[in-house]
C-alpha cells in the first residue's frame, strides 16, 4: 500500500483504523468484540511503519536517513510512555473516556495526512505487477537475511521487555515501583539510542551501518549475559546500569534494522520491504516472551531464560555479520 497508494494515503487509512478500533474498543462490554476491535486496531498500526519508513528514505538525503529513521522510531518507546501515562490516570478517569479521546487524536492525526497525501509516481499496475515487486522483494537474499535475524532479535526484545520488572522482583528482591523505573530507564534508553546510534552511522562511519548494528546487538548479547548472573546482593545502581545496557541496544536496534532493510531493495520497493521485516519481527516478538516464560517455568531459574535469549540474539548476530553484505553509499 505505501509502495503503490503513497505514505500519506496509506496513513490515512492507517489512522481511520486505529481511530475505529480504539472507538470500539472503548464501547465494548464483552470480550469477543473487545478481541475484534483490538484486531483492527492492529491492522491499523501494521500501516504505519512501512508509511513513515517509506517517507524517511523517500524525503532524507542518504547522509540523513538512518538520522531520521532514528528519529522517527522514537515515536515507539515514546507512545509507551505516554500510554503507562494514560493507564496510570484512570484512577481519576473512565478508561473509556480516554481511549475515546486518544481515537478522536488519532483522526486529526490522520486529517493531517490527509491534506498531505499525494499519489507516487511509480508503483502502478494491476494484481501482476504486485505479484512481481512482491517476489522481487521476499527473494532478494540481502533482506531474507535481516528478516531471519530479526526473528531472533525481537524474540530476545520481546522477552526482556515482558519480563524485566517481574525478574527484578523475583531474583534481586526489588520493589515494583523500583522495578518499573528500571523499566522507565530502558525505555528511554531505547528511544535514545535510536537517534544515537543511527547519527552515528551517518555521521562517522560514511554510511557503513553494518558494523555499528553489529556492535549494538553483541552489547545486547553481553547484557543478556550479565543479567543472567543477577542475584539479590547486586545494588540498585548495577541494576539500573543493567536496565540502561539493555534499553540502549535490545530496544534501540530497530532503526538501522529499517534502514539497511530500506536500503536492500530498489527504493520504490521500501515499503514492502519494511512490511516483510516487521512481519519476521512479529514472528520473534510472538515465541519470545513465550520461551522465555516456558524455561523460567520448566527451570524454576531466569538463568537459563536469559542466556537461552542471549544466544539466540547472537544466532542473529552471525546470520548478518556473515550473511549480509552492505552496499557502500551512493551519496
Amino acid at each position: 500500500m505505501a509502495d503503490r497508494m503513497g505514505v500519506g494515503t496509506t496513513l490515512v487509512v492507517a489512522m481511520a483504523l486505529l481511530a475505529i478500533g480504539a472507538a470500539w474498543f472503548a464501547g465494548v462490554s464483552s470480550y469477543p468484540p473487545a478481541v475484534a476491535a483490538a484486531f483492527v486496531m492492529g491492522l491499523g498500526y501494521a500501516m504505519v511503519n512501512p508509511a513513515t519508513a517509506k517517507g524517511v528514505l523517500t524525503w532524507f538525503k542518504p547522509e540523513h536517513r538512518a538520522t531520521a529513521m532514528g528519529v522517527k522510531q522514537m515515536g515507539v518507546p515514546l507512545g509507551g510512555l505516554l500510554a503507562s501515562g494514560l493507564g496510570a490516570a484512570v484512577v481519576f478517569l473512565s478508561w473509556r473516556h480516554l481511549l475515546f479521546g486518544i481515537a478522536v487524536t488519532t483522526v486529526v492525526v490522520g486529517a493531517f495526512w490527509w491534506r498531505q497525501a499525494e499519489k507516487p509516481k511509480t508503483g502502478s499496475g494491476g494484481l501482476r505487477s504486485v505479484l512481481a515487486d512482491l517476489k522481487t522483494v521476499y527473494l532478494n537474499r540481502k533482506l531474507g537475511c535481516l528478516n531471519l535475524a530479526s526473528i531472533t532479535f525481537n524474540g530476545g526484545q520481546q522477552g526482556f521487555s515482558a519480563y524485566l520488572t517481574l525478574f527484578l522482583r523475583d531474583v534481586a528482591g526489588t520493589s515494583q515501583p523500583f522495578a518499573g523505573m528500571c523499566m522507565g530507564i530502558a525505555q528511554s534508553a531505547g528511544a535514545v539510542g535510536r537517534v544515537l546510534w543511527a547519527l552515528v552511522s551517518d555521521r562517522y562511519t560514511a554510511g557503513r551501518r553494518k558494523g555499528v548494528f553489529l556492535t549494538i546487538l553483541t552489547a545486547a548479547v553481553a547484557g543478556m549475559a550479565l543479567a543472567g548472573a543477577v542475584t539479590a546482593s547486586w545494588p540498585a545502581a548495577m541494576l539500573m546500569c543493567l536496565a540502561l545496557l539493555l534499553g540502549a541496544t535490545i530496544l534501540a536496534y530497530a532503526a538501522l534494522m529499517h534502514t539497511l532493510c530500506a536500503e536492500a531493495v530498489p527504493p520504490q520497493l521500501a515499503g514492502a520491504a519494511i512490511g516483510s521485516n516487521l512481519l519476521a519481527t512479529s514472528i520473534g516478538g510472538s515465541f519470545g516472551p513465550i520461551l522465555f516464560g516456558t524455561i523460567v517455568d520448566l527451570t524454576g531459574s531466569y538463568t537459563p531464560a536469559w542466556l537461552t535469549m542471549g544466544g539466540i540474539v547472537s544466532v542473529g548476530v552471525l546470520l548478518v555479520a556473515f550473511g549480509f553484505k552492505e552496499t557502500p553509499r551512493s551519496d
